[in-house]
């Protein structure tokens, strides 16, 4: 099934519903294991928002509600945490963060925190040391409000999803500041409180554009390749499209409320390949799933954080193909309806 290009979401058609299974080319996803929050294993969390994979195979998580970051390996529980609440990031000092719901460890062993309500990005040596700031809250290019997620492209430059702005600031491995594009609105390529963003191996910028119920590509040089989706439970429509992540193998994975969503991002087309939606032990919970940051390691597994109930889940590929019926698309809602209104409400 193939993509359906939008050119404006609010007058798009419904897509004819499918009741073929929607194969993912023999890669399916599954539930692997979940890591509750709760102090069980020694993992604390409360709102974990972002999440990275670093190379010896940890997963760095940001753990927003307690205003820190947190590394983590399933088989050495928490390595460490780095950071607590407050403002002071000097150099070569413990960083403090207020809300950190970004991550990003870079191929240059830095890490790279989104200070979400202090509107900045703090760079950290290995060690968990401030090594520079930069930004700051405005709307000037360079300065942020609710800076979220953080990426790097393959010349190392970091893209950095300035939130509340709506918009992308690219800025190289010191915090100089490159380049920025993106307006708050829900017409073409427009953004509307963008909370996710993934670079896949081109250099293509993939955004959650939060607010408009969709996801929208563009190349380094912001020059727009695509856009899909609008609010609904079917194909390529999407709920609270937050966190993405692009695997090694090209499939992206979109955390989208109470399910993971998966395109196809090998040919260009982002062909909708299927999703996982979680039924056991969720089932059994008086609160249902939303999940939000996603990231995806070096042998293809998916890891999700459910802010409802502070979990860390993962999903792994299988090499079978599980027949599930395609779900129905909802109606297109009329511009009337508050999907078009003034802004995604963020926690």
């Amino acid at each position: 099934m193939g993509l359906l290009i939008m050119p404006s979401w609010a007058v798009a058609q419904t897509p004819t519903a499918s009741t073929t299974p929607v194969p993912s080319k023999n890669l399916v996803y599954v539930l692997d294991k979940i890591w509750p929050g709760d102090g069980t294993n020694g993992l604390s969390l409360k709102d974990p928002e972002a999440l990275s994979c670093a190379p010896d195979g940890s997963v760095y998580i940001a753990d927003t509600g307690n205003n820190r970051i947190v590394q983590w390996k399933q088989d050495k529980k928490v390595i460490r945490t780095i950071g607590k609440f407050g403002a002071q990031a000097d150099w070569a000092n413990p960083p403090e963060f207020n809300q950190p719901s970004g991550i990003l460890i870079h191929p240059s062993g830095r890490i790279y925190v989104g200070d979400t309500l202090n509107h900045r990005i703090v760079k950290l040596d290995a060690d968990g040391m401030v090594v520079t700031v930069f930004g700051g809250q405005g709307s000037e290019t360079g300065f942020f409000n609710m800076p979220r997620t953080i990426a790097n492209d393959r010349y190392g430059n970091i893209w950095v999803l300035d939130t509340g702005n709506s918009r992308i600031q690219i800025f190289s491995a010191m915090g100089e500041f490159q380049f920025a594009w993106g307006s708050f609105g829900t017409g073409d390529y427009q953004l509307n409180n963008p909370m996710g963003m993934a670079i896949n191996p081109i250099d293509q910028g993939i955004i959650a554009d939060t607010g408009n119920f969709r996801f929208e590509v563009f190349n380094d040089a912001a020059a727009p390749v695509t856009q899909v989706g609008w609010y609904g439970n079917g194909p390529q429509q999407f709920k609270e499209p937050s966190g993405i992540a692009v695997s090694k193998t090209g499939l992206m994975a979109i955390a989208n409320a109470d399910r993971v969503d998966f395109y196809n991002d090998n040919d260009g087309d982002f062909e909708y390949m299927g999703r996982w939606k979680p039924d056991s032990p969720w089932d059994r919970l008086k609160t249902g799933p939303r999940f939000r940051g996603i990231a995806c390691d070096r042998k293809n597994r998916v890891y999700v954080t459910d802010v409802n109930n502070n979990w860390l889940v993962r999903l792994k590929p299988v090499d079978r193909f599980r027949v599930q019926a395609t779900p129905e698309p909802s109606p297109t809602p009329p511009p009337s309806e508050p999907y078009t209104g003034n802004g995604y409400p963020i926690r």
